[in-house]
């Protein structure tokens, strides 16, 4: 019997050792922008050089721009000249201003990388047993976000000229953006999304899109929590002031996610997706769905502990939802924010419409 036991518990160990984080940094965006504003004068051939760069394709794939755009933005630049419409959405004009600034940020990150990598390091729990993920993090300038994932799971994007000079920044999104990649690796929710759309079952996959980002963005918030940052810095010093909007109206975030999530399921060949999107989840309008979304981990994680995560991980995203529901109605008095039971239903149904699709 005990060496059964003692042969589980190194089966045990094994898994949980080999599952690890590879990560590395990507500054070859940066300091090829940085250098090519430095010229005196720029070149056609210069320009279609950095344009051909992997890290500018995901500049332009990310603001849904194209070549040509970016090509008359990098000429205006270069040469002094005001950029308007779509080409400020490069921001390279702000970029050009701040050359040194941004060399001076760069060289502080490589001096703290043992700090971005030990914070990243730290999710490797979060992994399914045996799971060796290899990251990059690749560094941008250019762009209007400050952190982004494309469709690979194995590289995150940040926009370094978004920080201030502020590392705490940086170390906050990189702990967001690669939770993001682990939510990728761990449950292939595209693929669910697809069967839903293929079997015409529209109720269900535009309620599935609205609570897979609630699901995503929400752990991602709470796993990158600015609570537990230093708030006095000046990234993220804004962002606690722009998610301290919600915790004033949280009542009125959960209300506005039932009744657009309803609006979803029920009109469904009505609604503007997008439109709903943005309402819950963009920075104009103070990102509720994130916050919300942030609430019910919270509330699951002090309920079930903190691994109830990586549970929710390798689950689908409504089950997530479902539980949270479930949790305010055995604990109404430490879960003050829920929904009505019509929304409950439609979750349920929901979950059931997926389960039978598998």
């Amino acid at each position: 019997m005990k060496r059964s036991l003692c042969l589980f518990l190194i089966m045990l160990i094994s898994e949980i050792c080999v599952s690890q984080l590879v990560v590395s940094l990507d500054f070859s965006n940066v300091e090829q922008t940085i250098a090519f504003f430095k010229k005196p004068n720029a070149t056609n051939g210069d320009i279609d050089n950095l344009i051909a760069t992997p890290g500018l394709r995901s500049i332009i794939k990310k603001i849904r721009s194209n070549d040509s755009i970016a090509r008359v933005t990098l000429q205006k630049v270069s040469s002094g000249i005001e950029t308007t419409g779509k080409e400020n959405d490069f921001q390279y004009s702000f970029i050009k201003e701040h050359l040194q600034e941004l060399d001076d940020f760069v060289r502080n990150i490589k001096a703290n990388k043992q700090v971005i990598l030990d914070s990243i390091n730290a999710l490797s729990v979060y992994l399914p047993p045996g799971k060796t993920m290899l990251v990059k993090v690749c560094f941008l300038v250019g762009g209007y976000s400050a952190g982004f994932t494309l469709s690979d799971d194995n590289i995150f994007y940040i926009g370094m000229h978004q920080y201030k000079n502020d590392l705490t920044g940086i170390v906050n999104t990189c702990q967001h953006e690669l939770f993001h990649n682990i939510q990728g690796s761990s449950y292939d929710r595209t693929a669910v999304m697809k069967k839903l759309e293929v079997a015409k079952e529209f109720p269900s996959l535009y309620a599935y899109y609205i609570g897979l980002n609630i699901f995503v963005e929400g752990t991602a918030e709470y796993i990158a929590d600015i609570d537990k940052m230093d708030l006095s810095t000046p990234y993220m010093a804004r962002q606690a002031e722009h998610a301290n909007v919600n915790k004033y109206r949280m009542r009125e975030n959960f209300y506005l996610l039932e009744k657009i999530l309803m609006d979803a399921y029920i009109n469904n060949e009505k609604i503007d997706a997008d439109l709903s999107y943005n309402i819950l989840f963009d920075w104009n309008w103070n990102n509720p769905g994130y916050q919300v979304g942030k609430l019910m981990a919270k509330a699951l994680v002090k309920a079930y502990g903190p691994m109830v995560i990586k549970k929710y991980l390798s689950s689908d995203p409504m089950i997530f939802i479902r539980d949270y529901i479930k949790l305010t109605r055995t604990n109404k008095a430490g879960n003050p924010f829920s929904f009505s039971d019509d929304f409950e239903r439609m979750i349920d149904a929901v979950v059931a419409k997926v389960d039978s699709l598998k």
